[in-house]
């Protein structure tokens, strides 16, 4: 059973994002799943999980790996993701590593993590939640001293710091699987895409692209 989650605290986004991307995830994932959906009220048509404490922002994404919540399969996606092809082989089994994310292709910021979409097995990557202070979790966030070689904060950065000091082990989705709508998608939608990040703005509801409209529907 592979548990899928994605995140909607604080009012972050309308109810129906949440209703759209399972829509998406149960016409593109074949294996037996769950999906859930953690928010702190309920939504309904869908699973909802409490938030275990109140790290505000993206930093509620840390939560994910703690014992408590990680099952033994776990997909991840971000509320503003678009799901154009099968996800079957992006919960491939782990090779060796403990936590499956994207490569980061931001200019600010390239080949740290990139949180957006991840895959982990039971407690395979616990260390992201087991040494994290959280005290470190401000909003807006400010730099610490393990964020220096990432020019922003916040949970990617935290990943990136324990892949670079040996602490984390990590693999990453091939380009069709997982692409970036500012970066990859201005001629159109690259052949084989599975799915489609769209990282700060536009989101999803706002661009008018027949592709998004139809993998929404």
């Amino acid at each position: 059973m592979i548990s899928v989650w994605c995140m909607n605290t604080g009012n972050h986004a309308p109810d129906r994002e949440v209703r759209i991307l399972k829509r998406q995830v149960d016409r593109h994932l074949s294996e037996p799943h769950i999906f859930q959906c953690i928010s702190e009220h309920h939504i309904d048509g869908i699973h909802n999980v409490q938030p275990i404490n109140n790290l505000p922002g993206w930093w509620g994404k840390i939560n994910l790996f703690h014992h408590c919540v990680s099952h033994s399969r776990n997909l991840w996606l971000d509320l503003d993701m678009v799901v154009t092809g099968s996800l079957d082989a992006l919960v491939r089994p782990l090779s060796g590593s403990q936590l499956r994310c994207g490569l980061n292709w931001a200019a600010h910021d390239p080949g740290s993590c990139q949180s957006s979409m991840m895959y982990w097995e039971g407690d395979s990557a616990q260390v992201i939640s087991d040494k994290f202070d959280h005290a470190d979790a401000t909003w807006p966030p400010v730099h610490t001293e393990w964020s220096k070689s990432h020019p922003q904060c916040g949970d990617q950065e935290w990943m990136s710091y324990l892949r670079d000091t040996g602490q984390l082990s990590v693999e990453y989705f091939t380009q069709s699987e997982l692409i970036s709508y500012k970066y990859h998608c201005r001629a159109g939608l690259p052949p084989d895409t599975r799915v489609v990040s769209f990282h700060g703005k536009p989101k999803p509801a706002d661009v008018s692209d027949d592709w998004v409209k139809d993998a929404r529907a």
